[in-house]
């Protein structure tokens, strides 16, 4: 049995062959059209992960590979003069997208840190919640418990991490076609589908709400957490 008192995930995710190096400047690469391409597939999930994540005025909320600075914008809205949000993201392409966004909506563009978000340089407890959308999927599956130990490490006691990502919980046909795209085409088609909330209880976060929506015909996780 799972940690969710379920059965156990029914099969392995893929694995993320591609370097980090790699991933930076494919990002890169994308930075000037990525919303093009990939918004209208991400938009609905991610503005329901906002949604769940609630982010609320003077909070200090971190979004995790901010990439053009879509979200980024909108949780700086919602914590308003006295709040604080920072994006971060590995390909310097995107943190100029993201300021880019914070400027043309009248925002400070000075919140954005080009940095790896495994190894986040922000001190223990910095913020009350963490938002990261179509992001954990990106790194290597023995990677996956320190990575969330990061995340959960600059989290201030009782935070919550918001996450967003392709799904193996109800994978059907489009996902096995999806997979088999992403062992082909790795670089390309990198964001490969987890048992998310499996891979939360795992490393010992507590699950405050979760939803599941579509995104193309591809299962998207949403789920609300605590550090535990």
């Amino acid at each position: 049995m799972s940690p969710s008192g379920s059965a156990a995930p029914p099969g392995p995710i893929s694995r993320v062959p591609r370097s980090k190096a790699a991933g930076r400047d494919w990002y890169d690469a994308l930075s000037r059209w990525y919303d093009l391409v990939a918004d209208p597939f991400e938009a609905p999930a991610r503005a329901a992960g906002l949604e769940l994540l609630d982010a609320a005025r003077g909070e200090r909320v971190l979004d995790i590979g901010c990439g053009t600075g879509t979200a980024l914008v909108e949780l700086d809205r919602a914590v308003g003069p006295d709040g604080l949000a920072v994006g971060i993201d590995l390909s310097g392409g995107m943190c100029r997208a993201s300021a880019r966004a914070l400027a043309a909506a009248g925002l400070d563009p000075g919140v954005v840190v080009e940095g790896d978000a495994s190894t986040a340089p922000f001190p223990d407890g910095t913020f009350d919640a963490c938002f990261a959308s179509f992001v954990l999927e990106l790194f290597d599956t023995p990677a996956l418990p320190a990575v969330l130990d990061e995340w959960r490490r600059v989290l201030a006691p009782d935070g919550r991490l918001c996450v967003v990502s392709l799904s193996r919980r109800e994978a059907g046909l489009a996902t096995r076609l999806y997979e088999l795209v992403h062992e082909v085409v790795p670089t390309y088609v990198d964001c490969r589908p987890l048992y998310l909330r499996d891979t939360l209880l795992d490393c010992g976060f507590e699950i405050d709400a979760e939803r599941v929506v579509g995104a193309w015909g591809l299962p998207v996780e949403i789920v609300l957490a605590r550090g535990g």
